[in-house]
């Protein structure tokens, strides 16, 4: 029966019930039947809301406390504070959730997994509102298929968050090389690639402060360097730690930050040659900083590239007092 039947159904049992008690009294038992019927068309449009909820047709609002990540998460959690982020939130704040997020019944029956929708959940959780959600009934290969076709069809997702995923798509048993390569359309080298590069121990990675802008090519070669030698990933690692917070600052650029973890990898930084009458300032790790050479009489300062404003502003700034101490008339 349609829902315009059952509609309609419930229109005559609520006229026959009216038409009835206005004719004569009506004892309690008298009307029962009506009244089942009217509980029967109410439990079928029950069931059919239910039906649509189940298939995602229906959207609802949940509480952000109610969804929960899935172990299968791919976003890094700088996707979580940077300016795209907090433009998000304002987005949201002045526009409301245009987007649905997908969810799936959690196993547990406590609340919902999320699919897709990590950073709206996180931004509707931090305005203290409700999330807009369609609620699919998904099994764990049904919730990583969603996922991979959800993050090829967005262009924000960085290639390292998505090696990422695939790497634990695999781990998982659900799917194999074969059938990810057909679904997404890769090559065999290209998804080796990817998961190569998702072999990056945590250190490293950590080491780069926020991974994103990391090209598939850097770190699938960054990690074969080291899986390829103990050497190399022994440097690296060193590298990493003076990287996280060993006396270097904060604002270090990402691209220096991989340069000093790639020449860890290949030597770079401890063979670095040292010309005649050269003078170098160097890293724990190798790396020069600093050269003073003479060029035809001329000397010649050369700062590492990616150095942080702060080092060069601090140097800068002992230069004066350097050339007084020797003699030189500088003022103060």
């Amino acid at each position: 029966m349609s829902r315009k039947d059952r509609m309609a159904e419930l229109d005559n049992a609520i006229g026959d019930l009216t038409a009835t008690r206005a004719a004569r009294p009506v004892s309690p038992r008298s009307a029962i039947p009506i009244v089942n019927q009217i509980e029967s068309v109410f439990q079928d449009s029950a069931k059919e809301l239910e039906t649509l909820r189940d298939s995602g047709r229906v959207l609802l609002e949940l509480d952000p406390a109610d969804i929960h990540s899935t172990q299968y998460q791919d976003r890094h959690t700088a996707a979580f504070a940077d300016a795209a982020f907090a433009t998000l939130v304002q987005d949201i704040l002045r526009h409301g959730q245009l987007a649905p997020v997908l969810v799936r019944p959690a196993a547990d029956g406590n609340g919902y997994e999320l699919i897709a929708g990590h950073r709206r959940t996180a931004a509707c959780r931090q305005l203290g509102r409700k999330v807009v959600a369609r609620v699919m009934q998904a099994d764990d290969r049904d919730l990583l298929i969603k996922m991979v076709q959800e993050n090829e069809a967005r262009a924000d997702i960085s290639a390292y968050e998505r090696a990422v995923q695939l790497k634990t798509v695999l781990d998982t048993g659900l799917m194999g090389r074969a059938e990810l390569m057909e679904r997404l359309d890769f090559s065999k080298g290209h998804l080796s690639n990817l998961l190569k590069f998702a072999e990056l121990p945590a250190t490293v990675v950590a080491a780069l402060d926020d991974p994103r802008p990391l090209k598939i090519s850097d770190g699938a070669k960054l990690a074969r360097l080291m899986a390829e030698s103990e050497e190399a990933a022994a440097r690296v690692e060193a590298t990493a730690a003076e990287l996280s917070g060993k006396g270097v600052d904060d604002n270090l650029s990402f691209a220096a930050r991989l340069r000093a973890l790639m020449a860890a990898a290949q030597g770079e930084g401890v063979a670095e040659p040292e010309l005649a009458g050269e003078r170098v300032i160097r890293s724990r790790t190798g790396q020069v900083l600093v050269r003073l050479s003479l060029h035809e009489g001329r000397p010649i300062l050369r700062l590492a590239a990616g150095l942080p404003p702060q080092a060069l502003d601090a140097l800068f700034a002992q230069l004066p007092e350097a050339l007084r101490r020797c003699g030189l008339d500088v003022p103060d």
